[in-house]
């Protein structure tokens, strides 16, 4: 039987999620409702009163498959429906990448500190998982000359996640270029998570890997830059069709297919997705700005870890303090504040904000989080 590890994040948040007040773990931009959907795009939602409830198209409707598409192509690379194999959230399509890639015998390279499931699943599927520990000196992205130490003659695959969860670091699309070029050359092939895409806070977009080569596999969702966690939607991408129609058929003996219900919704957010982003662009600044004026303010008691160039969320050090898991419970317990222990991605002395969630929550999080410190740590 395959050996799992405790998923450490998703534990912590189950156990204390429902019974806060704010929620600064949240690391979805802030969950939208249906009505609200409606008066961003200015078009009325409605569902399709006659849609059958069946199973639906097991691989996505072919209209959400190339809505999806569109999203990772370029002027370049046009990719189509038959690049897509819509899933059970990024979580279903992370877990089976890595149930069709991985193996006894191969050796793999993931970026850590990451979410930890993207190294955890292939170790459970009995591959050797080694992490490739980010740096600062590095910007929190790939050092090309660790990178490249650690490859063996059995590394398959190389994992990335971009923006990073929990720095918010981004690999340019130039550094992300020269690992591509890389691992090609060495017949190993990338897995880049991309949750967190399209939500980059500088003028310079970073392309998405799948452009830059066929032998990269891409994973992306609804739940963070849609703000549509509750559809439960994800996908994988890739150029590469034999890699998607096997990992299509490992689903077969899984979830089968999506609910033709989240289909349906999913597409409606993503042919109005510029309507959505712009909402959620123009939250993170605003929620960023905040979080700036939290730390410049603090005196010291509290700073980025990395300042986020993307994504909803960052790591926040937090001065004095070595435990930070036991401070996160009673800020959850005693102070109905919400936030993720840095310990769940092994970086002690930190915690995770999510700045993507509604401003009332960020606001008054950050409040009682300085008033815990200092009744907790302030002599």
């Amino acid at each position: 039987m395959p050996f799992q590890e405790d998923f450490l994040i998703e534990q912590f948040m189950d156990k204390h999620e429902n019974d806060i007040k704010y929620n600064m773990g949240e690391t979805c931009c802030y969950s939208l409702n249906l009505n609200e959907l409606s008066s961003l795009t200015g078009e009325s939602f409605e569902f399709d009163q006659n849609m059958r409830l069946t199973y639906g198209s097991i691989w996505g409707t072919p209209v959400l498959r190339d809505l999806v598409a569109k999203i990772h192509s370029s002027d370049e690379i046009q990719l189509t429906a038959d690049n897509v194999l819509i899933t059970n959230g990024a979580i279903g399509a992370n877990f089976l990448v890595h149930y069709t890639a991985a193996g006894p015998g191969d050796h793999i390279i993931c970026v850590d500190p990451t979410y930890q499931q993207l190294s955890s699943v292939p170790s459970m599927f009995g591959a050797d998982v080694e992490l490739l520990h980010l740096e600062a000196e590095d910007g929190y992205t790939p050092n090309i000359q660790k990178l490249k130490s650690k490859v063996r003659a059995n590394t398959k695959y190389i994992v990335l996640n971009n923006p990073n969860n929990p720095l918010g670091s981004v690999i340019s699309t130039e550094k992300m270029t020269e690992i591509i070029d890389y691992a090609e050359r060495n017949e190993i092939f990338i897995v880049c998570d991309e949750v967190y895409s399209p939500l980059f806070h500088s003028s310079e977009q970073p392309k998405s890997a799948c452009q830059l080569s066929n032998r990269c596999i891409v994973t992306g969702s609804m739940s963070k830059a849609y703000s549509a966690a509750g559809v439960r939607l994800g996908w994988i991408v890739s150029r590469d069709k034999d890699f998607l129609k096997q990992a299509a058929s490992r689903r077969d003996f899984n979830t089968i297919s999506v609910s033709i219900i989240d289909d349906y919704i999913s597409q409606y957010i993503l042919k109005h997705r510029n309507a959505v982003l712009k909402r959620n662009f123009d939250l993170c600044r605003k929620n960023l700005m905040i979080m700036k004026d939290f730390i410049n303010s603090s005196n010291g008691k509290f700073s980025f870890v990395h300042e986020p160039e993307g994504g909803s969320v960052c790591l926040l050090r937090i001065a004095g303090v070595d435990d930070t898991d036991s401070f996160a419970v009673k800020l959850a317990t005693e102070f109905k504040v919400l936030c993720a222990p840095g310990e769940c991605f092994g970086v002690p002395g930190t915690l995770r904000i999510g700045y993507g969630n509604s401003t009332e929550d960020l606001v008054e999080g950050l409040k009682i989080l300085k008033l815990a410190y200092d009744k907790t740590y302030t002599k």
